[in-house]
């Protein structure tokens, strides 16, 4: 009879601890809001020298000298931070937090290489009909090196808010810019930390563009 009582007691204490318990009491759910991210095919770079101070003629004469130069820096930054490794980047920030929306699930798409879709149309992008429904579109990556001020990242983006079910969206476009110790390396040992400033360089650039947004409504 004690051990009856014992027993049916141990799961009367088990079930309240159930009930008691957030994980049991409530399942947990995806977010109801989406933030689509497109990342950029793009890779620009552009090195000048004291040449382009001294007007159209040093210009094209410094464009001439850095040219191929300039290919092969692009070449390099596209590989150095292709789409994988800037969702990379993006994961290692909290984009939901920065971008100021409600609790979302993040979906990262293929880039798109028509700069036609990808700056202007205010359309969805992906076939996506939530309600609560955002997008984020990196436009482009610039590397650029001047004589005065050295080395520098800038990335352009594009942000569109379709929620409350909006079938088109008022395109907020930005950039942020910072400037680069290590990329491009000089020397293959250095490679690794330059391709990891790199990131880190791009998703600073986003926080910045984000910070300057006027915040989602």
């Amino acid at each position: 009879m004690l051990l009856g009582i014992s027993v049916a007691a141990q799961g009367t204490k088990a079930q309240d601890a159930r009930a008691a318990s957030p994980a049991a009491a409530t399942p947990a759910t995806d977010p109801a809001c989406e933030l689509h991210i497109f990342p950029t095919l793009e890779g620009q770079a552009m090195t000048t020298g004291w040449l382009s101070g001294f007007g159209i003629v040093g210009a094209v004469a410094d464009a001439a000298k850095n040219k191929n130069r300039n290919i092969s820096e692009a070449e390099y930054l596209k590989e150095a931070l292709g789409p994988r490794l800037q969702v990379q980047a993006m994961k290692s920030i909290d984009m939901v937090g920065a971008l100021k929306l409600p609790r979302s699930k993040i979906i990262y798409e293929q880039p798109i290489a028509d700069r036609n879709v990808t700056t202007k149309a205010n359309n969805r992008l992906s076939s996506s009909t939530a309600t609560c429904y955002a997008e984020l579109i990196v436009t482009q990556n610039f590397y650029t090196k001047k004589a005065i001020y050295g080395r520098s990242l800038n990335n352009r983006f594009i942000f569109k808010d379709f929620r409350d079910g909006k079938a088109k969206a008022n395109l907020v476009k930005g950039r942020g810019g910072n400037g680069l110790s290590h990329f491009p390396p000089k020397t293959t040992d250095e490679t690794e930390v330059a391709e990891q400033e790199l990131r880190d360089v791009f998703a600073k650039n986003f926080l910045e563009f984000a910070k300057s947004m006027t915040p989602a409504k």
